[in-house]
């Protein structure tokens, strides 16, 4: 165990900001002075895909191709996140679908 803070990379339905730290005790993570503002707006931008792409029953983006866009921005957004972040937290993606 690291003694870092561990957050999720994920969303759900209503979800704006795609990281879990909005649902955990303590303070507030000042994002804008650890990741770039490009990558914030990537971030809700692929948590606002998820929200007008996947449907509420299924979960599927309605093509393989969107589905796997997700996917593959998703690690992308993680990646970025470990390199921007450094060591400040322990970083896990969570794509339930």
């Amino acid at each position: 165990m690291s003694g870092r803070r561990a957050l999720r990379l994920s969303v759900d339905y209503g979800q704006k900001w795609p990281l879990n730290d909005n649902m955990l005790a303590g303070p507030s993570i000042p994002w804008d002075e650890i990741i770039t503002a490009d990558l914030k707006t990537r971030l809700l931008d692929w948590a606002t895909f998820f929200r007008t792409r996947a449907n509420e029953d299924t979960g599927l983006f309605g093509s393989e191709e969107r589905r796997r866009w997700f996917q593959v921005e998703g690690f992308r957004l993680l990646k970025e996140l470990k390199e921007q972040a450094r060591d400040r937290f322990d970083f896990t993606i969570d794509l339930w679908f």
